[in-house]
């Protein structure tokens, strides 16, 4: 399963930090792919969360790229339904691998499962966007702090849907 509708996203992430570094291996981040994102498995996290577990396999042609305090935010209209925490990941440099990944999915304050249900509609979904913050240390580098604000969420799931 191809993961292309973010990929510019991913891109500008990884350019932005290969800038922040002044790394001139920047033209091999365009040409990170991640292909076959599969869920393995969820379960639940107390009342209110779920423990997401799943696989994506990478394509990294650029240098070692190591991850760290990950999250996001899911917004619609203004109102938090959920935050998400990814664990610390590394990306190995040159190098074809899967990734087994482990995320933390908590509904927002005030948010109801019913809410994140309504994001079916296409309207709804038109109008949910996802925030995204994490820490990216290149090779041996100090981390440099990203942001991604206001993703719309629809191209996030058309990714996934591919």
């Amino acid at each position: 399963m191809k993961i292309m509708g973010v990929k510019r996203y991913v891109i500008l992430l990884f350019a932005v930090v290969f800038c922040l570094s002044g790394c001139a291996d920047l033209k091999k981040i365009k040409e990170i792919e991640a292909d076959n994102f599969r869920v393995e498995a969820v379960s639940p996290n107390g009342l209110r969360g779920l423990t997401v577990n799943f696989v994506v396999e990478v394509d990294n042609p650029a240098s070692q790229l190591s991850f760290s305090d990950v999250t996001g935010t899911l917004e619609r209209s203004g109102k938090v339904l959920g935050r998400v925490e990814v664990d610390p990941f590394t990306l190995q440099g040159k190098k074809v691998d899967k990734y087994h990944l482990k995320a933390d999915v908590t509904l927002g304050e005030g948010a109801s499962i019913l809410e994140l249900g309504k994001l079916i509609d296409k309207n709804a979904l038109n109008e949910s966007t996802v925030d995204i913050n994490a820490k990216v240390k290149i090779r041996n580098g100090a981390p440099k702090k990203v942001k991604l604000n206001d993703v719309p969420l629809k191209e996030l799931l058309n990714t996934v849907k591919k």
